[in-house]
């Protein structure tokens, strides 16, 4: 059947587009108008090509919408971007400006860039995006994993599988010292020199590249991927760590592209035994950070 752009912005139309969100957040990344037209032509049974100009209706309704549920939700419509341009489109701006109280005349492109940025952030470590969606539609949101978008057929390798995304690789399971190692870096930030009071912090964070990283932090224009090697690990582990690091931040860096601007991300090796001078002078080499913590000889007193 052919489409107007009123069915796109119909109830079903936003419920779905807000489905999308979801996994686009917790993979912190975005999504092309284009995807979006994609996703609605099949979901919503319409013939023929939906075109990506008539999204940016959509995704300003969804947003209108999630506003007068909660005034305050961060804006989630920035993580829909352009696929020339990597960031979103005109039709963001004023929400821009009514969040960051700007007048109404032209932002120029390195304030947008800021504001888009600061947006984002907000968004991704936002709690309460399945609560909201039960607010707008009065049904439990989908389960919504980064992993489901890096989930093809081809075997061509053996990802690491988060532990809650029911994807399971065929790798040896997880030892009872990486777990209590990371969790004790997510609940002491500081001692990997991250914020005290961060924003976000989570553990399992998968990337686009079906990679995982160990711990995350973000404040403001702030991010601290971790990689952690329990006792367990030898000096093979500690190479493939520092390498692991060095990929954590460029994936993490091409799939934020278009909603950061002039955030640091600092990439750290946590060990629980002194490294070797060759590991100190690889890391150093390639800007990872290395953190000492014996986590599990003291719990293990």
């Amino acid at each position: 059947m052919p489409y107007t752009v009123d069915d796109l912005c119909s109830g079903e139309g936003i419920q779905h587009t807000f489905g999308y969100l979801l996994t686009v957040v917790d993979a912190h990344t975005t999504i092309t108008y284009g995807e979006i037209a994609a996703r609605l032509a099949a979901d919503l049974q319409i013939e023929g090509k939906v075109f990506p100009t008539h999204i940016g209706d959509v995704v300003g309704t969804l947003m209108h919408s999630i506003l007068e549920v909660n005034e305050n939700a961060p804006l989630i419509n920035v993580l829909v971007v352009n696929q020339g341009t990597g960031e979103p489109g005109e039709g963001a701006d004023g929400f821009l400006r009514d969040r960051f109280n700007l007048p109404n005349r032209d932002i120029s492109d390195k304030r947008r860039h800021e504001l888009v940025a600061q947006a984002a952030e907000k968004v991704y470590a936002f709690r309460n995006w399945p609560q909201l969606y039960y607010q707008l539609f009065g049904e439990q949101a989908p389960v919504a994993e980064g992993i489901s978008l890096i989930k093809g057929d081809e075997e061509d390798g053996i990802p690491p599988a988060p532990s809650h995304s029911g994807w399971h690789g065929g790798g040896p399971a997880e030892s009872e010292e990486h777990k209590k190692l990371k969790k004790y870096v997510l609940h002491h930030p500081k001692k990997v020199h991250a914020p005290s009071e961060p924003d976000d912090a989570r553990m399992e964070l998968m990337l686009l590249s079906g990679d995982e990283v160990d711990v995350y932090f973000a404040r403001g224009d702030a991010v601290h991927l971790v990689e952690v090697k329990s006792i367990r690990s030898t000096e093979p582990d500690f190479i493939r760590g520092v390498f692991q690091c060095i990929k954590y931040r460029a994936v993490f860096q091409a799939q934020r592209a278009g909603t950061m601007s002039n955030i640091r991300i600092t990439a750290t090796l946590v060990t629980e035994h002194d490294p070797s001078s060759y590991i100190c002078e690889l890391a150093k080499r390639h800007d990872v950070r290395l953190v000492v913590l014996p986590v599990n000889r003291i719990l293990n007193g």
